[in-house]
């Protein structure tokens, strides 16, 4: 089990976030692409600045769609949001299992699982500039897959949220 601190950065132009190990080192960093119409981000390792993975949204879909990428362009798992009564829930489908995410209405804490078995735990701080999480991860051998996940499922819930309050 390995835990993980995820800060958004505020003010900025793009999406940033960093991802921080127990010891408060940066592990991990996303950016996300400027105008982008399928929301790019870029999935990068901290220590050697190596681009891990690209996350983009599907343009028009009536459910939010997204997809995970290897920098080489191969798809490595695809995301759609699920209707469902007063929660969140998302199926995923990738080369490393089948995951569901489900969440509470806020998304303030949400789980992925991978046929029933815990995977990943994500728990948002209530009071924070920017969003701030604590992620646990379950299975360390899909870490950064996993992390990029994360990251990935916080965009759709955010990006879901934006879009209904401005309807």
């Amino acid at each position: 089990m390995k835990k993980f601190y995820l800060k958004q950065k505020v003010l900025a132009i793009t999406d940033r976030y960093k991802l921080y190990d127990e010891k408060s080192n940066l592990a991990y960093y996303v950016e996300s692409q400027f105008l982008s119409l399928a929301h790019k981000m870029y999935f990068y390792r901290a220590s050697d600045k190596k681009q891990l993975y690209e996350m983009k949204k599907k343009i028009l879909s009536f459910l939010p769609r997204y997809f995970i990428t290897s920098p080489e362009g191969e798809e490595l798992a695809s995301v759609q949001m699920k209707f469902a009564f007063l929660k969140y829930k998302l199926d995923i489908t990738s080369k490393f299992g089948q995951f569901v995410m489900n969440g509470d209405l806020l998304a303030h804490d949400f789980n992925v699982t991978d046929n029933g078995k815990p995977m990943v735990e994500v728990h948002k701080k209530w009071i924070s500039i920017g969003d701030a999480y604590e992620v646990t991860i379950l299975d360390e051998d899909k870490t950064e897959f996993l992390l990029a996940l994360v990251l990935l499922i916080d965009d759709c819930l955010f990006n879901s949220r934006r879009t209904s309050f401005n309807h």
